[in-house]
């Protein structure tokens, strides 16, 4: 009861508030241009990198930089399924180069590019760069390699922006087949002076000559590695710096494209993806409907060819991608492509780590798309950027660079990839140590937690991307590919289902029931699920009750992924409902984490615009919370879960409504503590702290 009394006497606070804020003469908060970034995160970029730094240096990476070759689309000069690696020793110069399904007919050399900056300039090969060979790959049964030494006084100055197979006597600018590129990991790591230290100290035991030694040959070959973007002389980033250019390119730029910028299908506003519902509150010229309106991107006035389809957009929220190639024909565009959801971009950093025993590791250096084939080369979030552009960006079907869009430069990829590694949490849950209020929410997570009956943690450890199979890894560091028979099911599109060719998953060979892949989709988290219906990649329900519930169909059961785990054994929908309920709550607690964090930036904003995006992105935060729990179909009752959450919820959102609209800094400041008071009270409705 006391609580109760505590939560309607704190409806008086938002006059009280403007009150102070007149009596005390509170000033307005300033319209200085926004300094830091408003939705990424740089303890959150911080945490991503130092567990990308422990596993790189427990895998021997301390002085070897490990690179991904593969296709890519906007760079490589034709489609190609041939894929590699390259290992670069720094202490050395020694590099190893190893590549799969080249063609046996040609031969094959490696290149090493710098990309100059300079007006017209982009990440891919161009005049003006600097170029030079490192030597042929030769045959070594069914793959080709190279093993050489990188000569120190040719490398005076030069920087490893790219490593390029092409066809032996072709030119990387004009026949680039392979690519590969550094990530922001690895820039940030080579140029950091602290694991300069560390990979010294490790030559302790060694005597005075041969640390000198070590030390000569370690540093021109450990400045190989470019510095980030927003770096000072010594490669010390600026971290704040980079991820405001980030944020600002993804939710701005265009690229002189077609209109359509990375915010057109991952809006802040909406978690980062979209749905049949948002699509239907955008206007008819919104650059997401530029194949309606854009001649150049309609299939009608292109012989078929497509850039979207419009029909599976506005209503399912399938966007089109050519996740296996553009090919070389006329008619490839008009049959080889796949239509798939967008996923968020929340928590990405803690996703991509490839699963070592589902047989696609070798392809991807990290996992991105619902196929973990959504990035072109190494398959790393800075290579999704350039095949994003690519993909989506472009005025006409020719998808001439230049011409249809301008590729980023190396500057523009830090940045963007800075930025997506900064969204979201910072860890993983930990359910073990998670104390529920709700019954049908504690036996949800029960449930999924039960080796017998739920068993979803095999594939969802935490509750979170990446699997608990006991395998190799530690529990819930790798995201896997299943086959989960998700392409089986209906799907309801109705007279628009032929229309929707068959998603092969990942993999770019034929798949006997149609498509091109091995019919394995990767995990996605499920923390953030319940507030971005549909789901699966094919959007085949949109309830998260209805998700759950696939999984115990004969689509599931019957399927290669199923038969891993022999089924899943729910008993009813009682059962289904409570799981769903338990990542119901998880979600809300994420929104309600999210909110908070949003509500006390705000609290520190230096300008006007800064701190109502912080607010709107926060009452957003809000109502998806309120919402997700209000729409729980558990065993108990017909009206959602955590009444008394949901009122404390609605109150929060009241608080920040009324600070926008407060001139005054200290009675804004005081709504927003306000509405994280609330927000507390809520989350203390829901879990025990």
């Amino acid at each position: 009861m006391k609580s109760r009394i505590f939560f309607f006497g704190f409806l008086s606070l938002p006059l009280v508030g403007v009150v102070l804020g007149i009596l005390l003469g509170g000033s307005p908060i300033s319209q200085d241009e926004l300094s830091r970034p408003i939705i990424g995160s740089v303890r959150t970029f911080e945490a991503a990198y130092n567990r990308w730094k422990t596993d790189a240096e427990r895998n021997g990476q301390r002085t070897k930089l490990l690179l991904s070759l593969g296709h890519f689309k906007g760079l490589s000069s034709e489609f190609s399924m041939a894929h590699g690696k390259a290992l670069l020793d720094l202490a050395d110069g020694s590099l190893s180069v190893e590549v799969a399904g080249l063609p046996e007919q040609q031969n094959f050399e490696i290149w090493l590019v710098h990309n100059r900056p300079g007006p017209g300039q982009s990440v891919k090969p161009e005049a003006g760069d600097r170029m030079i060979r490192a030597g042929a790959l030769k045959r070594q049964g069914d793959n080709a390699v190279l093993a050489t030494r990188l000569d120190r006084e040719a490398l005076a100055g030069f920087k490893l922006d790219l490593l390029v197979v092409t066809p032996s006597g072709r030119h990387p600018t004009e026949s680039g087949l392979l690519f590969a590129t550094p990530n922001v990991f690895q820039k940030l790591y080579y140029s950091d002076r602290s694991t300069e230290k560390l990979i010294f100290t490790k030559l302790g035991d060694a005597d005075d000559n041969t640390r000198n030694a070590s030390h000569a040959l370690l540093a021109p070959f450990r400045s190989l590695i470019p510095t980030l973007a927003h770096a000072d002389q010594g490669g010390i980033p600026n971290l704040v710096s980079l991820l405001v250019r980030g944020e600002r390119l993804f939710f701005e730029e265009t690229f002189k494209g077609n209109g359509r910028t990375c915010g057109t299908c991952h809006p802040a506003e909406n978690n980062f993806t979209i749905d049949p519902a948002f699509i239907a509150t955008l206007p008819r010229n919104n650059p997401l409907f530029v194949a309606e309106f854009n001649r150049h991107l309609n299939s009608a006035t292109n012989g078929g060819r497509h850039f979207e389809i419009p029909h599976l957009m506005r209503q399912f929220g399938l966007i089109l991608e050519n996740v296996d190639g553009f090919g070389d024909g006329f008619n490839d565009l008009k049959t080889k492509f796949v239509t798939r959801g967008t996923p968020h971009t929340f928590a990405q950093a803690l996703s991509i780590t490839p699963a070592t025993f589902d047989g696609t590791s070798p392809l991807v250096l990290q996992r991105t798309g619902w196929g973990g084939d959504g990035a072109p080369g190494g398959g790393t979030l800075r290579e999704f950027a350039i095949g994003a552009v690519t993909q989506h960006f472009t005025r006409t079907l020719d998808r001439i660079a230049g011409v249809d869009f301008r590729l980023p430069t190396d500057a523009e990829l830090d940045a963007m990839e800075a930025f997506m590694l900064s969204l979201g949490r910072q860890t993983e849950l930990d359910l073990s140590t998670l104390v529920l209020k709700n019954a049908d929410v504690r036996a949800g997570l029960a449930l999924f937690n039960s080796p017998v009956t739920g068993k979803c943690f095999f594939c969802h450890f935490n509750a979170g991307a990446n699997h608990g199979i006991p395998i190799g890894a530690p529990l819930g560091t790798q995201n896997a590919n299943f086959d989960t028979g998700v392409e089986n099911a209906p799907h309801p599109a109705g007279p628009h289902e032929a229309l929707r060719p068959r998603d092969g998953g990942f993999g770019r060979e034929p798949n006997p029931s149609g498509g091109f892949g091995n019919g394995a989709f990767n995990t996605p988290s499920l923390i953030e699920a319940a507030d971005s219906p549909p789901f699966f990649h094919n959007h085949l329900v949109n309830t998260i009750e209805q998700a759950v519930e696939f999984y115990v169909t004969p689509a599931f059961s019957t399927s290669p992924g199923g038969r891993i785990i022999f089924g899943i054994n729910l008993d009813g929908q009682v059962q289904v409902n409570q799981v769903a309920a338990f990542l119901r709550v998880i979600n809300a607690l994420e929104n309600i984490r999210s909110a908070e964090e949003k509500l006390t930036s705000a609290l520190h904003g230096t300008g006007l615009p800064e701190v109502n995006k912080l607010l709107r992105l926060a009452i957003v935060d809000i109502n998806d919370a309120h919402r997700v729990l209000a729409q729980a179909l558990p065993a108990l009752t017909s009206n959602g879960v955590h009444p008394l959450a949901r009122s404390f919820l609605e109150n929060a959102k009241h608080f920040c409504e009324t600070a926008q609209a407060t001139k005054s800094k200290l009675a804004r400041d005081f709504e927003i503590k306000a509405a994280l008071s609330v927000l507390a009270q809520a989350k203390g409705d829901i879990v025990e702290e």
